[in-house]
């Protein structure tokens, strides 16, 4: 990379270091750094800390539920206070805008001043990268992968960009299907460009072996402890929320965590989430299947009212608004609150989403992008399809790296065809 910073790059990074800082300062006083999810990556830092990620004794539903790699970034950090651990995340994730600068390069484009409003406009960039959460590290390796798809291709640039698809399935289980994508890109690339090399299997192997590991250990196949009951407990519930009421929704749910369940152990468990997850689905196949890519897509337009309350208050499980969209809550619940001033901050986010969303897709539309570059665009829409009804501002996080420089590069693109059918007449 290219370390000599021109003057609209200093002014950059300086105007983003101070975001970041702010956005600490307000953490600290908060003192909110904790989500429902962060005790179980304590949990289980805590346990690689200890040495004994490994035991069988330890519920093999909490250690397959939350992959290793962040904890393992947390079992390091252990000993030190929370503000400290949150300010070496915050490091690590500023560090993300020298990345997205050489990117913007690569595409002959200069960052300018002005481009921090991109992240001024996203809060949830500096709010998941100050709390106990894995998605600032997820951005991270996504936007290092997307840089090395900017480089020239070699056999030693596609060994890194197979440890960061490994990495990034343990990190969040929703990326662990990719490796299967990413063995078929590289399949028909390879084809295409008459290279080969072995490390096309190295993320698929890894995979195999954990899963392996993981049936050996609990006589279920699985990746994660945590997708059966995502799909129960969240896209079908809501679903049927949507579908039916909400009261039907939780009937059936009810229905499903029955005395028998509680009986079962983990292996009848989730054999039988599964069964009840595929065979819901394929009931009503086409209906599930639209609410499904809907929402996914809704998702990015999400301002994140949850992230700003949050920020300023602990999370209770009652701060989503998925819940008011499928009907669990009154929309009128909004107002009963005194966070009424943080709904007038989301109407710039919101509209700002609305900008990016056009521009992005105008980058697409009205540019041609190679082969090997379209493996960025496809990691971005796989991210969106796969998260389904849930997505929102959280899980678009991580892919506010791609959009930002999509984003750019949209920018660009208007202005030079403006200028081109302005020359011509």
């Amino acid at each position: 990379m290219n370390i000599q910073l021109d003057s609209n790059e200093k002014r950059f990074y300086l105007s983003l270091a101070i975001l970041f800082l702010f956005f600490y300062f307000f953490r600290i006083l908060s003192k909110n750094y904790f989500l429902v999810d962060s005790y179980e990556y304590i949990e289980i830092a805590k346990y690689i800390s200890n040495q004994m990620f490994f035991d069988s004794s330890i519920n093999p539903s909490l250690l397959t539920k939350r992959p290793f790699f962040y904890p393992l970034f947390l079992s390091f950090l252990l000993k030190f206070k929370i503000e400290i651990i949150i300010l070496i995340q915050t490091f690590f994730a500023f560090s993300n805008s020298f990345i997205l600068v050489q990117i913007l390069k690569k595409f002959n484009i200069q960052i300018k001043p002005y481009h921090v409003l991109f992240f001024l406009l996203t809060p949830s960039i500096f709010i998941y990268s100050q709390l106990i959460m894995s998605e600032w590290l997820l951005m991270l390796l996504i936007n290092l992968k997307f840089w090395l798809f900017t480089q020239k291709w070699s056999n030693r640039n596609f060994f890194f960009i197979q440890i960061l698809t490994i990495l990034l399935a343990f990190t969040k289980p929703v990326f662990y299907p990719f490796i299967y994508l990413n063995f078929v890109y590289f399949f028909i690339f390879f084809f295409k460009k008459k290279v080969f090399s072995f490390f096309i299997f190295l993320p698929i192997i890894l995979l195999q072996l954990y899963l392996h590991h993981n049936e050996t250990r609990t006589g279920y196949k699985h990746f994660s402890s945590i997708e059966n009951k995502n799909l129960i407990n969240y896209n079908l519930f809501y679903f049927k929320s949507f579908t039916n009421s909400p009261k039907e929704a939780q009937i059936w749910l009810d229905s499903i965590y029955n005395g028998e369940y509680e009986k079962m152990d983990f292996q009848k468990q989730n054999e039988y989430l599964k069964q009840i997850g595929i065979s819901t689905i394929k009931d009503d196949f086409f209906r599930y299947t639209f609410y499904h890519v809907v929402n996914a897509f809704r998702g990015v337009l999400d301002p994140g009212r949850f992230d700003l309350m949050t920020f300023f208050k602990e999370e209770d499980g009652n701060q989503g608004f998925l819940e008011i969209l499928n009907g669990k809550k009154r929309f009128s619940s909004l107002f009963e609150n005194n966070f009424f001033v943080l709904y007038l901050l989301l109407i710039p986010v919101f509209l700002f989403a609305i900008l990016k969303v056009f521009l992005f897709s105008y980058a697409l539309i009205f540019n041609r992008y190679s082969f090997y570059l379209n493996y960025i665009i496809m990691l971005f829409f796989y991210c969106i399809l796969i998260t389904g009804p849930i997505n929102c501002s959280r899980f678009m996080m991580p892919l506010q790296g791609i959009i930002f420089v999509f984003y750019i590069v949209g920018i660009n693109s208007y202005y030079k065809k403006k200028n081109i059918n302005a020359s011509q007449n």
